[in-house]
């Protein structure tokens, strides 16, 4: 007998809830996964579009399979672990952790927000007319923020600065946010006891020429460091980096596997967390991480997170992605920007964490309007008072 770390009751309230919030974003896929962060045990792992498991019971009709195998939204797919999309500005807390541990900035550092920063042309830097426009998704701007600001306000041109510099402000560099990416596992499987899982992607120079002929450049970094461009990851992957924010820097394996019995019930495999390392991070810096979450939630982005009976900590996050409409053309709004998937992650009691939560919706649009709500429904049930 397998026995699993999943709570079936939660597992159930999960499916229902994500299935409502996907109702109401109008996205065909979805995925939501709890995980505790203190040993990297699953609670909950949901992927829909799903299928009928009995279609296969006896061996499936090649009608049948041909319809799943052929269907746009993959159903066969476990998005959850197989899924690889943009992570738009959940991925910020790597970002942030990145800065803050390299010393590009520290917790006074006010850096400006406008609405629009003006990359100049390496090659002709004089002439304003070629700089390229890297937006922020407030146009308005922020004006002057901390590294705890950008984070509650989720400021785009805050982290294309700390991370890829500007003017005066030599950043980060893309070598050392990929390689912190690595450590909080992007770009590789995180090991969970599943079959199909993706290891995501964390691209390189060498990379871009492959695939793209071209040398990689200050705007490449400027959107990774908001989770764009080139980087994709799996719904576990931003989970388990949230539990490793959550739990103090630790990288646990994800692990679905608790226990395996005979048939009279006797244990004869017992499955242990297992950690995979601990992040060279010093603890004041995740600290500052955390409380940007802290403040997403009770003034921020995540305001409808806030919850009366446990204290939550988020990062919301709306990851544009390239769509076309029937005669070819891309989809784009008034602004120039495309569709964007929604996401969510969080952990709670902030103060003592017990449960990591992300929320993914396919073309969901906002993940503050559409993936919060689905994660405030599963936070209120599991926190919900006894009897």
């Amino acid at each position: 007998n397998l026995v699993l770390t999943l709570d079936l009751e939660l597992q159930r309230f999960v499916e229902a809830a994500l299935t409502k919030g996907m109702q109401t974003a109008g996205s065909q896929v979805g995925v939501a996964i709890a995980m505790d962060p203190r040993t990297g045990a699953v609670l909950s792992m949901v992927s829909l579009l799903s299928f009928d498991n009995n279609l296969f019971s006896g061996g499936i009709s090649y009608r049948d399979f041909a319809l799943l195998n052929s269907d746009p939204n993959h159903p066969l797919l476990n998005h959850a672990i197989g899924g690889q999309y943009p992570p738009g500005s959940v991925f910020k807390l790597v970002s942030a952790t990145a800065v803050l541990q390299d010393h590009i900035v520290d917790r006074s550092t006010l850096l400006y927000c406008g609405g629009t920063l003006y990359l100049p042309n390496k090659y002709v830097p004089d002439d304003p007319t070629l700089a390229q426009p890297f937006y922020c998704w407030h146009r308005s701007g922020h004006g002057a923020l901390n590294i705890v600001g950008a984070l509650l306000q989720s400021c785009d041109i805050y982290f294309y600065q700390a991370v890829g510099g500007y003017e005066d402000l030599v950043g980060l560099s893309y070598t050392r946010l990929a390689e912190y990416a690595n450590a909080f596992g992007f770009g590789q499987r995180t090991g969970i006891e599943l079959t199909g899982e993706a290891p995501g992607l964390v691209p390189d120079d060498r990379w871009k020429r492959q695939n793209y002929g071209e040398h990689w450049v200050t705007g490449d970094t400027y959107n990774a460091a908001i989770g764009q461009g080139f980087i994709l990851s799996t719904p576990l992957q931003v989970v388990n980096m949230c539990a490793t924010v959550a739990n103090g820097g630790t990288v646990w394996r994800p692990q679905i596997v608790y226990q395996v019995t005979d048939a009279l019930g006797r244990v004869t495999q017992d499955f242990v967390p297992m950690a995979l390392h601990q992040l060279d991070t010093a603890p004041e810096d995740l600290e500052l991480v955390q409380r940007g979450m802290r403040e997403a939630v009770q003034f921020g982005t995540a305001w409808a997170m806030r919850l009366p009976n446990v204290s939550v900590a988020g990062k919301t996050g709306s990851a544009e992605f390239a769509a076309w409409d029937e005669d070819g053309n891309l989809i784009v709004d008034q602004w120039g920007y495309m569709p964007t998937h929604a996401w969510f992650t969080c952990y709670a009691p902030y103060e003592d964490p017990e449960i990591a939560v992300v929320i993914f919706l396919e073309g969901g649009g906002e993940g503050s309007v559409t993936a919060v709500p689905v994660a405030a429904e599963i936070l209120e049930y599991y926190f919900r008072p006894e009897g």
